[in-house]
């Protein structure tokens, strides 16, 4: 009985989708996609970064003002509504901690956290250098910049993440088994936390890394977005597109991406491909 169930629902999932030799578009997971852009007019965002408590897309953005390079702003996923955030220098890293629902934003003086009352950042006490980028797994981790060290804020302190004191580091990412994954100017790495040693995953030139609300990793290059399989060892090119900034992933999986001026979700169509798949595999 419960083989017939799967069989008809297999037909049924094949039959509710359109076979499209063709292939043309952007297709992930055999799925083709469609681009509906979230906001337009955004120059060059980085740094994304979802609230899913409150389902807001924080990011960093270039400005031309005399006050800063970057700024830090966040839209509503809902209404697409955007506000820009007061009170922070140079807003350019964020990272939200979905456990004590904190969201926390990266200057160029230190880290700070931010108030949905009053729309304003807050500096944390003890936190001083240039923040790069943020990323939260029980702790807060960040990266600063030009020194590209990695540390972390625990307790109200920060300190140098010991396994990591060796190397450089401009982004920085930790997996469901604490394993830390990291990039600089010679490629994508990852510490093996069981086996205490560090591993060369490739030339892949990461503009930003994130988790999914399963604490699955994601990253993007200029060219393309990658899933990191640590289960199957394997990492897998999903899509390219030309000119990506920054990648998040939202709570249904939908994946969302920033461009040059665009920030853009892709969203799953009805039609299922598999002539022109394209997906790299690297053992870890």
């Amino acid at each position: 009985m419960k083989a017939l169930m799967l069989i008809v629902f297999f037909v049924y999932s094949v039959v509710s989708r359109v076979i499209d030799e063709k292939c043309d578009g952007v297709i992930v997971h055999n799925i083709h996609h469609n681009k509906e852009i979230i906001k337009e007019n955004i120059d060059s965002a980085y740094q994304l970064a979802i609230d899913y408590d409150k389902n807001m897309l924080f990011f960093s953005y270039s400005s031309y003002d005399s006050q800063s390079t970057f700024r830090s702003a966040y839209i509503n996923l809902k209404t697409n509504e955007l506000k820009i955030v007061e009170d922070i220098n140079g807003g350019f890293a964020n990272a939200v901690d979905s456990q004590t629902k904190t969201v926390y934003l990266g200057g160029n003086d230190g880290i700070y956290k931010f108030d949905y009352v009053t729309n304003k950042a807050i500096h944390i006490d003890g936190t001083t250098d240039n923040i790069w980028q943020m990323f939260v797994k029980k702790d807060l981790y960040y990266t600063i910049y030009p020194d590209e060290n990695v540390y972390v804020f625990k307790n109200g302190q920060t300190q140098r993440v010991p396994e990591l004191l060796k190397t450089k580091a401009m982004l920085v990412a930790l997996d469901n088994n604490d394993n830390i994954y990291f990039s600089n100017s010679s490629g994508l790495f990852v510490y093996k936390k069981a086996k205490d040693y560090v591993s060369f995953l490739g030339d892949y030139n990461l503009n930003s890394i994130t988790s999914d609300i399963n604490g699955n990793l994601f990253f993007s290059t200029p060219s393309g977005i990658y899933s990191i399989d640590d289960k199957s060892k394997t990492i897998k090119n999903l899509v390219s597109i030309d000119n990506i900034y920054g990648v998040v992933v939202e709570k249904d999986g939908n994946i969302i991406y920033s461009s040059r001026d665009s920030i853009v979700r892709l969203k799953p169509s009805k039609k299922t491909c598999f002539a022109n798949e394209k997906h790299s595999v690297d053992v870890i």
